[in-house]
């Protein structure tokens, strides 16, 4: 099993990336550029345009470090290769303790891990790829910022942190194509529909069988991301470096 064979996402081609020694924020949306710039500069953190692949973890109890997950085998010998697994860990880890998870540790070992083994009182770690060559480092997403030109902010001009299922779906109205709005739509007005008591996962699942596999891949690990990062909506005008930093910890020690 290699790196590239792990679930993962790739940001769009317009992201930004700012990183501090052990984490990093990415930023997307129109006026990603403006703010990845002021954030570098009010930080002095690393800034990197483009693309970047985001792999997803889970921490493990007796470990310093995650197990970043290529797929999962159930007590019924099923086999689940897709970002979905993690919505089905949510939904099944008390049932099937003995399901076991298949993946590598950032270091490149492959544990034999089973699900009694993740901490489930931790939230899931997403890391970005390292780059090629020697400069090359995990780096812990701690952030996603969604920076809209037409965020007015309340206050104005006051960047707010948004709600796990609020983050993923803004996220996914910025990544996904015009074709797929409609759709993002659609959970939207089913996610705050109060009264069906559903979670994001679960209206994703009740969606999957008719659905593009390659949309709700999309869709479920923004899902998943905005419950390992926190989600910030901020408008690049005025300056909002200070008070989205003031939030973060990009300089953390790492335990491995």
């Amino acid at each position: 099993m290699n790196f590239s064979d792990l679930l993962s996402i790739d940001t769009p081609g317009g992201c930004e990336m700012v990183s501090g020694a052990t984490a990093c924020l990415l930023i997307i949306g129109d006026g990603a550029a403006a703010l990845a710039a002021q954030l570098a500069a009010a930080g002095n953190l690393t800034r990197a345009s483009g693309a970047a692949r985001v792999l997803f973890g889970l921490p493990v109890r007796t470990l310093p470090y995650p197990i970043l997950v290529n797929s999962l085998m159930t007590e019924r010998n099923t086999r689940l290769d897709q970002l979905s697994v993690f919505g089905w860990i949510e939904d099944n880890a008390i049932l099937e303790p003995r399901a076991e998870i298949f993946g590598l540790t950032p270091l490149g070992d492959d544990p034999v891990l089973f699900i009694r083994d993740i901490d489930l009182d931790r939230p899931p770690e997403c890391f970005t790829m390292p780059k090629p060559g020697p400069q090359g480092a995990w780096s812990r997403v701690a952030g996603v910022i969604i920076a809209r030109a037409d965020y007015a902010g309340v206050p104005a001009g006051v960047p707010v942190t948004l709600s796990p299922t609020e983050g993923a779906l803004n996220a996914l109205e910025v990544v996904l194509p015009a074709s797929a709005q409609a759709f993002v739509a659609s959970l939207r007005g089913e996610a705050a529909a109060a009264v069906t008591g559903r979670e994001l996962r679960q209206i994703l699942r009740a969606r999957r069988r008719g659905a593009d596999p390659a949309l709700m891949m999309v869709c479920d690990g923004w899902r998943v991301l905005a419950r390992a990062a926190r989600f910030i909506l901020a408008n690049p005008k005025p300056d909002p470096a200070a008070p989205v930093l003031q939030q973060f910890r990009l300089d953390a020690l790492r335990k491995w």
